[in-house]
């Protein structure tokens, strides 16, 4: 078996394992899962290629980029998958260091832009805030909030009076970066913005979000179920069921 079909393989059984273990409660979104894990297995691999032959983490030792990036995605990938919801879910700022630090692995191009941006912000006292294995990051007026990588960019009412991100919405955008930590940032991305959002649209709901029904974007449906909307009871679209 060639690396590329290992790591199609491999993607495959990550976003199963990752949609298993962050309890995903319906059918579609569950394919989705797996799907973006297809896709993003080999992605991840030609990244981190790129990446090692690009960075050169070991002078003098002719190291293999891609054998080296295979160990990189299944090691991350297996941890990501199986670990992050049980450390995200836990109170502990240290586990949560732990998550953050495997979800950069598994999305190093948008979690080092977030922490470049988070950088810049701090500049201007408008410190981030940290919890559930992500970085918080203000950027400006609004209610709305983003997910890159282990990054999340929120607008304002986002936090609260004490300048924390609220833990409901935290945990909302932390399934978002557990998908990432699971089938990579490559494979998320490019599934939620084409197949999800096709499957959103035969299901009558925003791209980016969900109806009072619960239909729109599958990836969206478990994460609603931390703040308060109606994600599980979803007659929408074939095959989506309760489980």
């Amino acid at each position: 078996m060639t690396p590329l079909a290992a790591a199609y393989v491999l993607g495959g059984v990550l976003g199963a394992v990752g949609a298993q273990t962050n309890r995903v409660r319906t059918s579609d979104e569950r394919i989705l899962w797996i799907l973006s894990g297809l896709i993003g297995g080999p992605l991840a691999l030609v990244q981190w290629s790129v990446l090692i032959r690009m960075t050169h983490p070991a002078p003098g030792l002719n190291l293999p980029p891609v054998p080296a990036a295979a160990w990189v995605v299944c090691i991350t990938g297996v941890l990501g998958a199986g670990l992050t919801p049980s450390l995200d879910n836990s109170e502990s700022p240290a586990r949560w260091v732990v998550s953050f630090v495997i979800k950069w692995l598994r999305s190093p191009i948008a979690t080092t832009a977030g922490l470049v941006a988070a950088a810049a912000i701090r500049t201007r006292k408008r410190g981030p805030d940290f919890r559930r294995g992500m970085l918080f990051i203000d950027v400006g007026p609004g209610g709305s909030a983003l997910a890159l990588g282990a990054v999340a960019w929120c607008q304002n009412r986002c936090f609260d009076g004490d300048r924390c991100m609220t833990d409901s919405l935290a945990r909302h955008e932390a399934v978002h970066s557990r998908t990432v930590a699971s089938v990579g940032e490559l494979g998320f991305y490019l599934t939620y913005l084409t197949a999800g959002t096709a499957w959103a649209r035969v299901q009558g709901g925003p791209w980016n979000s969900l109806t009072r029904q619960g239909c729109g974007q599958p990836f969206e449906k478990t994460a609603h179920t931390f703040t308060g909307d109606p994600a599980e009871a979803n007659p929408c679209g074939r095959g989506v069921r309760r489980r």
